[in-house]
C-alpha cells in the first residue's frame, strides 16, 4: 500500500519506507526529525515544473498531466514500476512539503504509480 503525508503528519506504525520524493533536498535535521527513509528527489517533477505549480496552485491538472509524462518518458519508470509491485506486499509513505493535501507532488506521484500497479503480475 502506498500512503501520502504531508512532511509534518504524524508518523504512524503502518507508514512503511518513508519516501521524501520533491524535487528539492531535505536537510539531515529534518530528515531525522520526520523520519524520511530515503530523499528520491529525482523522482519528483522538473524543478521548472515544480516552481510553477507553486506559483499556479490551481494549475494542478496541468502539473499533474505534464509530471505524468515526464514520468512515463523517464528513466525511472521502470523502478516506478518496481515500487508498484512492492506496494501490493509492503507498505510505502510519499512524503510531500506543499500546503493541499490533494494537490501536491506525492499525491500526482502516487496516481501514476497506481496506474502502472495494473501492470504488476498478480500475487500467487
Amino acid at each position: 500500500m502506498i500512503k501520502v503525508k504531508h512532511l509534518l503528519d504524524p508518523i504512524e506504525n503502518d507508514d512503511g519506507v518513508r519516501l521524501w520524493v520533491e524535487p528539492i533536498g531535505l536537510t539531515r535535521d529534518l530528515r531525522q526529525w520526520c523520519t524520511v527513509d530515503h530523499i528520491l528527489c529525482h523522482l519528483g517533477p522538473p524543478l521548472g515544473l515544480w516552481e510553477w505549480f507553486d506559483e499556479h496552485p490551481d494549475g494542478y491538472p496541468y502539473f499533474r498531466a505534464t509530471y505524468h509524462d515526464w514520468l512515463a518518458k523517464g528513466k525511472y519508470r521502470p523502478a516506478l514500476q518496481e515500487l508498484a509491485c512492492a506496494a501490493q506486499r509492503q507498505n510505502f509513505t510519499l512524503i510531500y512539503q506543499g500546503d493541499d493535501p490533494a494537490h501536491n507532488t506525492a499525491t500526482a506521484l502516487h496516481e501514476f504509480i497506481s496506474e502502472l500497479a495494473s501492470y504488476c503480475p498478480p500475487e500467487t
